[in-house]
């Protein structure tokens, strides 16, 4: 079966495609949580607000991409790298 990588953030993951269909049918209905940290100024101190807001193109850090048996197989036998 091919298989897909799907890279979220500085990670990325393999699975089979069909799996990778699923994860991606999942992640569409998501919405976006953030931290986000404002410096202090002045005699105000530094503090932290959460968001939430609606999936966009330019919030998703979210790719896929389909990669062959023959490739997923000499990748396998590289191993992790040291």
């Amino acid at each position: 079966m091919s298989k897909v990588v799907i890279e979220m953030g500085y990670r990325s993951f393999v699975m089979d495609a069909e799996q990778g269909l699923k994860v991606l049918e999942a992640l569409s209905s998501c919405e976006i949580y953030e931290s986000k940290y404002h410096s202090s100024v002045g005699d105000q101190p530094s503090y932290n607000t959460q968001h939430i807001y609606p999936m966009d193109s330019s919030s998703a850090s979210l790719s896929l991409k389909l990669i062959s048996n023959e490739a997923y197989a000499m990748y396998k036998l590289a191993g992790k790298p040291e």
